[in-house]
């Protein structure tokens, strides 16, 4: 380690004993300086206190009194709190653990140096309440960021589900940046103490190592809002340069409510990605409690109906989900008629009654309030092949791969309405694209039953039927359950000539009422079915 790094607000030199805040430098004494430089070294890792003896003070035997002298300086320079820590944590009678994120400079590099980066990620934030319970909230503050960095002209956002697998203190900034393939990378601690937060942030450039941005917040949890949109312009502007456009300041701008439904809300968002059923009775709950609190928070409403329509969609086709849907839908466009995420609920819910004239009206309206909104073209595209327009949907699934490059789904979806238009060439390549896109997913997160399962269907189309059949199996050995997993086994079964084996699992699937009947009409998996008297029993089920 033999150039400065970076940690909060803070540029350390190991090499050189010297600590600066900015411009200003940190007078500390050798023996306090030596310390920080172990446990910067080994930031996220516990630092015994005979580990810190041994490398500061060598041979010399001291008292502990020693080593605490050292680490209440060390806290006073930093402005760290013994009880709440940013930085050095105590670890009870064994010794410390420096919790802060450091950014580590690549060798030899100098200087800061200048050059472009559009690549970006946001990791989840370190939680450093006292509690260690604001997961919920650390999640939903890097998201609601994401969300706002996609709408900047210019900006590459690796998606939650590819940033999110870095959730460690201490993780390596340039590793994770590598294995990311972005140029730079937000995270930052979030501490929360009743109605007060701290929020640290800091811009991290992977390539050099050096900061480029970063500020402290302290205030009410219900000036959250500002303080995000305050990080997303700063991170933007330091990236790109320039100010924001007016439509740019325009989109980062979000109904605001008091702090006690958005954290509700926040939990509600954290369980709607897990797409399972249990995780999304939960995000269930938690909207409706945010509703509770304030009618007048359209996002909540926007969620919720979100929730009923995938409840309607893949479990059970139950009327009081769709009716709930509808109502939801509405009382958000009504509440926020600019909102995105208003447009996109309603889309869905409409498409679940097939009015899909009325659905592509509001998934367009979407689009043009947000041209970076993935969710958008991809249930728009969905909706396009389960009303049998196919080329459009090949159109919208496209749209939602560029809109987010690291997406596999909408990618293997493309290549499908690709491959059913006969445009075998362009099927094939995007397949492909797809494949690598959930090769490197796994690579990260080796469980994800969702690249699994989906992921057969896309191996068996590239000819690699040995590796299909292994993922699938695995999917279903970690989800035996999963609805995704049980209807993408079928098909692969039904590709390989396994007839029996695919209508058991339908069976388990159809048979509980899970799955869209429209999109099963149109989807030629199915086609080697289609006068099997059971199929029909099973997809009579459906609605």
């Amino acid at each position: 380690m033999n150039d400065a790094v970076t940690f909060g607000p803070y540029r350390f030199d190991p090499q050189s004993a010297r600590l600066w805040s900015g411009e200003s430098e940190i007078r500390l004494t050798p023996k306090s300086a030596a310390v920080l430089g172990v446990l910067v070294q080994r930031a996220g890792q516990p630092v015994t206190k005979q580990e810190l003896f041994s490398s500061v003070w060598g041979s010399t035997i001291v008292s502990d009194d020693a080593l605490v002298t050292c680490i209440q300086e060390l806290r006073k320079a930093l402005k760290d709190d013994a009880r709440e820590p940013d930085f050095i944590e105590t670890r009870h009678r064994s010794g410390y653990r420096f919790v802060a994120t450091v950014a580590m400079p690549a060798e030899h590099n100098a200087a800061p140096e200048k050059r472009a980066m559009t690549a970006i990620a946001v990791l989840p934030f370190t939680d450093m309440s006292p509690g260690r319970d604001q997961d919920y909230f650390c999640e939903g503050l890097a998201e609601e960021l994401i969300d706002a960095l996609t709408q900047v002209e210019g900006l590459r956002v690796a998606a939650r589900s590819l940033s999110f697998q870095f959730r460690t203190a201490g993780v390596d900034l340039r590793e994770a940046g590598r294995r990311l393939g972005v140029d730079a990378i937000v995270e930052g601690s979030v501490r929360k103490a009743g109605d007060r937060v701290r929020i640290t942030v800091q811009l991290v450039d992977v390539v050099t190592g050096y900061q480029q941005w970063s500020q402290r917040f302290e205030r009410e949890v219900v000036d959250v809002f500002a303080i995000q949109d305050e990080i997303a312009a700063s991170v933007a502007t330091t990236l790109r340069g320039g100010d924001l456009s007016s439509r740019e300041r325009q989109a980062l701008r979000r109904p605001a409510t008091s702090a006690q439904p958005y954290e509700y809300f926040l939990r509600g968002r954290q369980s709607l990605h897990r797409m399972r059923q249990p995780d999304l009775e939960h995000s269930r709950e938690m909207f409706e409690r945010a509703i509770e609190l304030d009618r007048t928070y359209a996002p909540a409403w926007a969620g919720l109906a979100t929730v009923h329509a995938l409840l309607y969609e893949w479990w059970g086709s139950r009327t009081e989900d769709l009716d709930r849907a509808d109502r939801a839908s509405e009382t958000a466009m009504q509440l926020a008629p600019e909102l995105a995420d208003a447009h996109v609920a309603r889309g869905i819910a409409l498409s679940q009654h097939r009015r899909y004239d009325e659905s592509a009206v509001h998934f367009e309206a979407a689009i043009r309030i947000n041209p970076y909104l993935y969710d958008a073209y991809y249930y728009y595209g969905r909706t396009a092949f389960a009303r049998g327009a196919v080329e459009q949907s090949a159109d919208l699934f496209g749209s939602a791969a560029r809109v987010r490059p690291e997406d596999f789904q909408s990618q293997m979806l493309y290549a499908q309405s690709l491959f059913i238009l006969r445009r075998t060439s362009e099927a094939n390549e995007a397949n492909r694209a797809g494949i690598v896109r959930a090769e490197r997913l796994l690579a990260l997160n080796p469980v994800d039953g969702r690249v699994l399962s989906l992921g057969s269907g896309a191996l068996h189309f590239d000819g690699q039927i040995a590796r299909a059949i292994e993922w699938a199996q695995r999917a279903l050995e970690l989800y035996p359950d999963d609805m995704s997993s049980l209807i993408n086994a079928a098909c692969l079964m039904l590709k390989i000539g396994r007839k029996e084996e695919a209508l058991t699992h339908l069976e388990h699937a159809f048979g509980r009422g899970w799955g869209k009947r429209d999109w099963i009409e149109h989807d030629p998996d199915y086609n080697s079915l289609r006068d099997d008297p059971r199929f029909q029993a099973l997809l009579a089920k459906l609605s």
